[in-house]
């Protein structure tokens, strides 16, 4: 019975030698799993983290996407807006020019009309100039014809004379004889 409570000893010393080291082992594993266990966990967290940190990046990033699609559409609808005002300023340039060039062409022609009146006026002050100098050559030939006529009349007035049927005595203004004048129907 010793033997056989021996071999049993034996046994179970040799059972709970083989249960010590499969302990061991398993406690080296249990402590190996756990030092991977936590360093996935770390691992784990830290991926975590990264993704949170990511999250928050693509929700940074989502947010300045929809902030320069809104800003892109808005330069967009300002760039369409600008073309049409542009558009319409060249409309108004061409009809301004247009504007202008009439007005330039109807300066032009005021501008001609003016110098051919004053080409006209030019001409009408030389006729001007001619007729005055006619006038004024008028009124010297009159002023002679009416001393002409004055002497005339003063000499017709105080002339004496008889008018007999054949012979006309003629006095000059000093009373002097001037001649006769047969006067005489022949």
């Amino acid at each position: 019975m010793y033997l056989a409570i021996s071999a049993v000893a034996a046994m179970c010393a040799f059972l709970a030698a083989v249960q010590t080291r499969n302990a061991k082992r398993l406690g080296e594993d249990l402590r190996q799993k756990t030092v991977e266990a936590e360093s996935f966990q770390l691992t784990a967290r830290t991926m975590e983290e990264r993704l949170h940190t990511e999250e928050a990046a693509r929700a940074q990033l989502a947010d300045r996407i929809t902030k320069v699609e809104t800003a892109l559409r808005e330069s967009e609808d300002t760039a369409c807006r600008l073309r049409q005002e542009l558009q319409t300023e060249r409309r108004k340039y061409k009809e301004l020019q247009a504007e202008l060039d009439s007005t330039k062409d109807a300066h032009d022609a005021a501008i001609s009309a003016m110098w051919s009146a004053r080409n006209e006026v030019d001409n009408l002050g030389q006729e001007n100039d001619k007729l005055t100098e006619a006038l004024n050559t008028e009124r010297e030939t009159a002023k002679h014809w009416k001393e002409e006529f004055n002497k005339e009349q003063a000499y017709r007035l105080s002339t004496e004379g008889r008018i007999m049927r054949e012979v006309n005595n003629l006095l000059r203004y000093d009373g002097t004889a001037h001649g006769q004048e047969d006067l005489s129907d022949e």
